[in-house]
């Protein structure tokens, strides 16, 4: 018989035979409860739901707590995460300390009475009544998270997890693991592959590059799409939110503005999209290397309901005195800003001026944008992507929406640009 004590010593005693190396980090932080949210993101034969799987089984030997396992169709529980869950058992050696059973889908640990549970979310109310008599529920895991079609969906469920006050020493956490989906928009890549994530949240993105178990026939297949079509392979391989496949702005950088960065700076821009009730209104702040042909987002003012008196006082508790470049559409929201004494300014639209203002953008030497510096910015620049027609096909400009600090930059940066037939 296989001791159990064993089975708990491994995964500290020999963790890389249990673990590829890139998750290791992971399942420190898991075990000390560093983080609520744990997602798992990347391509195929990542291995990241095997990681998960192997995780919350220690878990539920170690400690007396239910973990609940979730997909967002209930038919396909018994071929996935339950299978996945069996099958890091077995891996471990530990078949024996565990019953499985069909109706209702669970999986016992016998030697305490704890268990997995395994629940399709296809009506996510009637999660609600999620609850269990001897043990909590504090963990859980949405496999295939790219399938829910909201992020609401998924918060009803979890709020029908964290409701109760736990014991001490107890702290409810869960993992989410996904394929990026080639949208930029997803909701999934909009939370977690773009811009800052929330602090009790630890995002993990992995590859079949860092699998060391990985098949020869699945190198080879990795081998020959990567040849064929470079795109797909990004997509499906590497997990990267490709979009449709062309890149915007080529120049983005999405780091650290350094103090070298800062000394480059000889011009500061600034440039305003209106907007209140559901659009938000963005402000941003620009330094410019006319030389090296490299712009700074240095600040932002970002978010709905807020009113032009909100903005000119933010403006002016940072004794911003540059010029404001704004949207013309709204003149009595210029002259608001006037009102506090603020040099603003309608920009000068013509045809065909955004797709001039976005190409000029493309044409810098860099867009340097840091993320902790300017979130909203950094979001909006990695998320957009071309406007398509009703076959798919790219259009010359870009999406219409979740781009308000990029129209404000094009606003910022009017003068700086060429002119053309039109006056921009």
């Amino acid at each position: 018989m296989t001791s159990l004590m064993k089975i708990l010593k491994r995964p500290q005693k020999r963790l890389s035979q249990l673990m590829n190396k890139n998750f290791h980090e992971a399942w420190i932080l898991w075990k000390t409860s560093q983080y609520t949210r744990y997602v798992f993101k990347g391509g195929r034969g990542s291995a990241k739901s095997s990681h998960i799987a192997l995780m919350l089984v220690l878990s539920i030997i170690l400690e007396p707590v239910n973990a609940v396992c979730f997909r967002k169709v209930g038919e396909t529980l018994s071929k996935s995460v339950y299978e996945q869950i069996k099958w890091a058992i077995q891996f471990l050696g530990a078949e024996e300390y565990f019953r499985f059973k069909s109706s209702p889908l669970e999986i016992i640990y016998v030697e305490r009475g704890n268990k997995f549970i395994f629940l399709g979310v296809d009506d996510p109310q009637k999660s609600k009544s999620i609850k269990t008599a001897d043990f909590p529920i504090i963990y859980f895991w949405f496999e295939e998270l790219a399938e829910f079609k909201t992020e609401a969906e998924v918060e009803t469920v979890i709020k029908s997890i964290l409701r109760g006050k736990l014991k001490e020493g107890l702290k409810y956490k869960g993992f989410f693991s996904y394929n990026p989906p080639q949208s930029k928009l997803n909701w999934v890549n909009k939370k977690y592959s773009f811009g800052s994530v929330d602090d009790n949240t630890y995002v993990h993105h992995s590859t079949y590059l860092e699998n060391p178990h990985i098949s020869d026939e699945f190198l080879e297949d990795a081998e020959n799409t990567k040849r064929r079509n470079e795109l797909k392979y990004r997509h499906e391989f590497l997990g990267e939110a490709i979009g449709n496949g062309i890149i915007p702005f080529p120049n983005l950088q999405i780091r650290p503005i350094t103090k070298e960065d800062i000394n480059n700076i000889a011009i500061v821009r600034q440039g305003i999209d209106w907007g209140y009730g559901v659009d938000p209104v963005a402000f941003v702040r620009w330094g410019y290397s006319k030389k090296k042909k490299i712009i700074y987002a240095l600040d932002e003012y970002y978010g709905v309901k807020r009113s032009n008196k909100n903005v000119a006082e933010y403006i002016l508790s940072k004794e911003y005195d540059e010029p404001i470049t704004c949207d013309s559409a709204e003149p009595k929201s210029i002259d608001d800003l006037r009102e506090y004494e603020l040099s603003a300014w309608g920009a000068s639209k013509g045809k065909g001026s955004v797709e001039y203002g976005e190409k000029w953008l493309g044409d810098l030497e860099a867009i340097v944008i840091d993320p902790e510096r300017t979130p909203n910015i950094a979001k909006e620049f990695q998320m957009i992507d071309y406007a398509t027609d009703r076959d798919g096909n790219p259009l010359p400009r870009l999406e219409d929406k979740n781009n308000h600090t990029i129209d404000a930059t094009r606003y910022a940066f009017e003068r700086d640009m060429k002119k053309g037939k039109y006056v921009y």
